[in-house]
């Protein structure tokens, strides 16, 4: 299935949200390894999901994390694409090697793939605008003739192990078909 942008899956913490992310074509499956965030997953969890995927480039979602917190996770994860939220960690996420995604406030290096909410979007062609709040009418009346380079979506929660509802994704992600 083509899409008119790109896609992530943010903050995934199952592996039914992975493997749909997966068979949708995603561009990116994201984990936040954020210790106090509500949609954190342990790397060790965050392997186990990694190992049955194909396809996604996978996102260590960081924040203010640096690489010597995190450095060995990111070699037993074999992820060497991160998410932060400052300059201080993505200046040094890129200077160890890695693929950065820069959340947050418009930057100054176009280098960087810039994550944001739809009400900061400020330059959509090198942007991934966080769609996970919005309505279906609010994305229709904004995003959907205009797309931005990327969209992101937010994992949720199974409602038991190996079930979850993707009734609204898929008429999301049906909006950017090709």
């Amino acid at each position: 299935m083509l899409h008119t942008c790109r896609i992530k899956f943010g903050s995934v913490t199952n592996l039914t949200d992975a493997r749909y992310a997966s068979a949708a074509y995603a561009d990116w499956v994201g984990f936040c390894f954020i210790l106090d965030h509500p949609r954190y997953i342990d790397p060790i969890k965050a392997k186990e999901i990694i190992d049955w995927l194909s396809g996604p480039i996978m996102v260590a979602e960081l924040g203010e994390r640096m690489p010597g917190e995190m450095m060995s996770a990111m070699e037993v994860l074999m992820i060497d694409t991160v998410q932060v939220s400052s300059k201080d960690a993505a200046t040094a996420w890129e200077a160890a090697g890695f693929q950065v995604m820069r959340e947050g406030i418009a930057v100054d290096n176009a280098e960087y793939l810039r994550l944001c909410l739809p009400d900061d979007s400020v330059n959509p062609a090198q942007e991934i605008v966080d769609l996970s709040n919005l309505t279906l009418d609010e994305i229709r009346t904004k995003w959907v003739e205009n797309p931005p380079q990327a969209i992101q979506l937010i994992g949720g929660d199974e409602t038991v192990p190996g079930i979850r509802d993707f009734a609204q994704i898929d008429e999301i992600l049906a909006l950017f078909e090709l």
